[in-house]
């Protein structure tokens, strides 16, 4: 395997791309004649947990659609504080914004679990969409959709109460990553406390004690780095601000 991850590609390979395009979010609409180019110049990386995806060049112009794993997309605060934007999961695609000719300030993107991610182009992107025009729709409605939710979830973070604020969180980490087990919904991702201390942008002693009171409301369970929520219906009753959760917190 070459350093940034990258590695010569098999028919094997060259089949798992094709499949991985026809199953994207963005992609899978692609008529066969918009993809096939895009297979003839993707690179596909297999990453450990915790490696740099873009290694090789941090302002990369290339989409990142998750094969398998889980994307981390975080960043650094002015005070050296890590924080965490977003985790992707397979099918997705990212960062829509390097499609833009102004790449704006790169974040850091890395393999939340062992993971292998496919690297596309932009140029070869563009040119299938300057070709087949009608495709810019699919790519609008996805940064609409991303915006929307965005914009819903910054209101919740701002405004609402800490255990709303992870509420909301571990509900939409139930939706995109939720198995349903005996007991409840067991989350197939790895999250330490400190993960979700950075998506939330607070300490990981806060966050400890915000997990605490849900496990002691019998909300979840929590051990070795993997969540269960044991009782759903209380938790987006929480996340929904309902005048009653204050009750249920009691």
């Amino acid at each position: 395997m070459n350093t940034d991850g990258y590695q010569a590609l098999s028919n094997r390979d060259v089949s798992l791309i094709g499949h991985a395009l026809s199953m994207n979010e963005l992609f899978s609409s692609w008529p066969l004649e918009a993809r096939t180019p895009l297979i003839r110049v993707a690179r596909l990386g297999r990453y450990p947990r915790k490696a740099d995806v873009l290694a090789h060049d941090r302002a990369a112009r290339e989409l990142l659609v998750v094969v398998s794993g889980c994307l981390e997309i975080g960043g650094t605060s002015p005070d050296g504080r890590k924080y965490l934007h977003a985790l992707m999961r397979p099918s997705s695609v990212s960062p829509l914004t390097r499609l833009l000719e102004d790449v704006p300030q790169p974040l850091d993107y890395s393999a939340h679990v062992d993971s292998v991610i496919l690297h596309l182009p932009v140029p070869a992107v563009l040119e299938q969409l300057g070709l087949h025009p009608e495709l810019w729709r699919g790519v609008a409605y996805l940064a609409l959709q991303r915006q929307r939710y965005s914009v819903a979830y910054l209101s919740r973070l701002l405004l609402g109460t800490l255990e709303q604020r992870l509420a909301v969180m571990l509900v939409k980490l139930a939706q995109l990553y939720g198995q349903e087990g005996p007991e409840g919904v067991d989350l197939e991702i790895r999250l330490s406390q400190q993960d979700l201390a950075a998506l939330l942008g607070v300490s990981r002693q806060t966050m400890n004690r915000a997990l605490r009171t849900f496990i002691d409301l019998g909300l979840l369970r929590a051990m070795y780095n993997r969540i269960t929520v044991l009782d759903m219906l209380r938790l987006q009753t929480i996340a929904d601000g309902d005048p009653a959760r204050q009750s249920l917190l009691d």
